[in-house]
């Protein structure tokens, strides 16, 4: 795997040749303000050295690939990928640059985290073991967009600071907890596919993040990946819990939901954007999903300015 390849590399680098690092002054002023920061990113960055911070950080990799080094360990960065990562630790994220990179960053301060545990010890199984910087785990298509929900209603409420948000933000961070806790039960329950098969999902996946603007068939993704269709639909289905179909509508919306939030396009174009030509059928979609019309979805979720820290 790469991840391995990389790692024997970054051991052969020897002590002094480890890269320098600095400390995120940024990220530590942001959360000496809240508790609590959560933000998307969709360029392709790429960081020249590692850093630390005195909070937790927990990175979801919704899109792209490459490698996450946190400490003396090398994760592999893929759809699913989320990595949670002790306070002080080094870390630095090194994707792919020829590839769309998309993640979700989530901060928070350590003791605001340690209170959450005390009152439910449960959570404290999904952090880093002492001795360890970080821990990985790998979800499959429908937890990656359950979670991505969190993390964006996380996002918003944090930029909005409506009354009442630190119970929402509390209460979301407690949401990603409890799901990951049932996400640990539902691995038990699912059949593993083998690893070239999880190699092709993960190609689909991509493939369909990349292209989900346009108009895609069974028929284009057996041509594109040289499978039959039974195949596709069986080995989807077992490595990511959810249909081709499922997966690739819930990701149109979540798309769409950021351009109504973002960008003040007619919501016509903003249907186009993300693949649906039949208005009606997106506006219907968009409502069962999110339980809101897209213009109240935009209404309800005006942009505001706020600080990106670096990360």
């Amino acid at each position: 795997m790469e991840s391995e390849e990389f790692a024997r590399e970054y051991r052969e680098r020897g002590e002094s040749n480890k890269p320098e690092s600095v400390m995120d002054e940024l990220t530590n002023e942001t959360l000496s303000d809240f508790p609590v920061h959560c933000s998307y990113r969709t360029t392709s960055f790429y960081q020249p050295t590692f850093h630390s911070h005195s909070g937790f950080e927990l990175y979801l990799c919704v899109q792209g690939n490459g490698n996450y080094v946190a400490g003396e360990r090398i994760h592999a960065l893929g759809v699913g990928a989320f990595i949670i990562v002790k306070p002080m630790a080094l870390h630095q994220s090194q994707p792919n640059r020829n590839t769309p990179f998309h993640r979700y960053i989530l901060a928070v301060q350590r003791n605001y985290l340690e209170n959450l545990y005390v009152e439910d010890r449960t959570i404290r199984q999904w952090l880093p073991d002492p001795g360890n910087d970080s821990k990985h785990f790998q979800l499959n298509a429908r937890q990656l967009l359950s979670l991505q929900e969190i993390l964006s209603q996380l996002e918003w409420e944090i930029k909005r600071k409506q009354p009442c948000y630190t119970l929402i933000v509390k209460s979301l961070v407690l949401q990603l907890f409890a799901r990951l806790g049932r996400y640990q039960f539902e691995l038990g329950e699912e059949q593993a596919g083998t690893y070239e098969q999880k190699r092709l999902v993960e190609n689909i996946l991509s493939y369909m993040m990349d292209h989900h603007q346009k108009s895609l068939s069974s028929e284009n993704l057996c041509e594109q990946f040289h499978t039959s269709r039974s195949h596709l639909f069986r080995i989807f289905k077992q490595n990511t819990g959810v249909s081709m179909n499922e997966f690739l509508v819930t990701y149109r919306i979540n798309m769409a939901k950021d351009y109504l939030q973002g960008t003040e396009l007619p919501i016509t174009e903003v249907a186009a954007s993300v693949g649906f030509q039949d208005i009606s059928h997106f506006c219907h979609t968009f409502k069962r999903l999110s339980g809101m019309t897209p213009s109240g979805y935009r209404s309800a979720h005006k942009p505001t300015s706020f600080t990106i820290p670096h990360g």
